[in-house]
């Protein structure tokens, strides 16, 4: 005879159904569905809401159309954007001088903030240095980049990196030093090295924390590179801008931001999905 166990009998007796894996699975998909649209939703009613209001003060003649255009004149500005071949110029120069900023900045930013993290009397030596350079203005940085380097390449790249160095170092820090004492302890009397210690404990718990970090160096390096356009470059969208907003161009310039609003979306989703992938690697 096949033997029964407790669990099913009490399933029986009760006459509750027995919730399998696929039951589960396919609920908490639903669910998950039904979030997703409604943060979707959301989303669409904000945008919404917000055009609408922006038409209607305009239509209405509340506010000045000349003054801060209309989201037709505004959608109409930024599909001919899209339609020109120097604008494409522009966004590659911008996003290039982003990018190198990004990298050169997190990299050097996640070792500092590493060695800063393990080396204390180092950081309390440079406390004062590191908080000098980083209140710094970066407009005030970018005319003395371009005096060094020109109006290319380098001085966009720079004040990029300038912002990120310091939030990817902050960032790093805070994370190596927010690890439990205790667990230290633990490694410790495990008889586990430093190197160990740092590459099976501490690096994977501060890795989400980094990312986080990474994701707000990426917009900051687009704006980074786009304050040092505006201060003098020979292209990018910084540069543009310029051009528009000095020809009193209202619609084309509202239509340039929401072109480096969008270039700094594509780059905290790239990193999101990084930081996806990390966050279920650490649990």
């Amino acid at each position: 005879m096949e033997t029964i166990s407790t669990a099913e009998k009490l399933v029986a007796t009760s006459g509750a159904p027995a919730y399998s894996d696929s039951t589960i699975l396919a609920e908490r998909r639903r669910s998950r569905i039904n979030r997703q649209l409604s943060v979707w939703g959301l989303r669409v009613g904000v945008l919404a809401a917000f055009v609408f209001t922006w038409a209607f003060v305009t239509g209405q003649g509340i506010m000045d159309p000349t003054l801060i255009s209309t989201p037709g004149d505004v959608g109409t500005s930024f599909i001919k954007q899209l339609g020109d071949g120097t604008f494409w110029v522009d966004v590659s120069a911008t996003f290039s001088g982003a990018m190198a900023g990004l990298v050169s900045g997190a990299i050097l930013g996640i070792l500092a903030g590493v060695t800063f993290a393990r080396v204390e009397v180092l950081h309390v030596a440079a406390r004062p240095f590191l908080t000098l350079m980083n209140s710094l203005p970066r407009p005030a940085l970018a005319p003395i980049f371009i005096l060094w380097f020109g109006l290319g390449f380098g001085p966009k790249a720079l004040v990029a990196f300038s912002v990120v160095f310091f939030v990817l170092m902050t960032s790093t820090m805070g994370a190596l030093q927010s690890i439990d004492h205790d667990i230290k302890q633990l490694t410790q009397s495990l008889g586990m090295t430093r190197r160990q210690r740092f590459f099976k404990i501490e690096l994977p718990s501060a890795l989400p924390s980094i990312i986080g970090g990474l994701r707000l160096g990426a917009v900051y390096s687009v704006l980074g590179a786009v304050v040092s356009e505006m201060v003098g470059a020979y292209t990018g969208l910084g540069q543009r801008l310029v051009v528009v907003t000095n020809n009193f161009q209202v619609s084309e310039t509202f239509a340039i931001l929401l072109a480096m609003g969008l270039l700094s979306m594509v780059l905290d989703l790239s990193i999101s999905g990084v930081q996806k992938a990390v966050t279920k690697w650490t649990r």
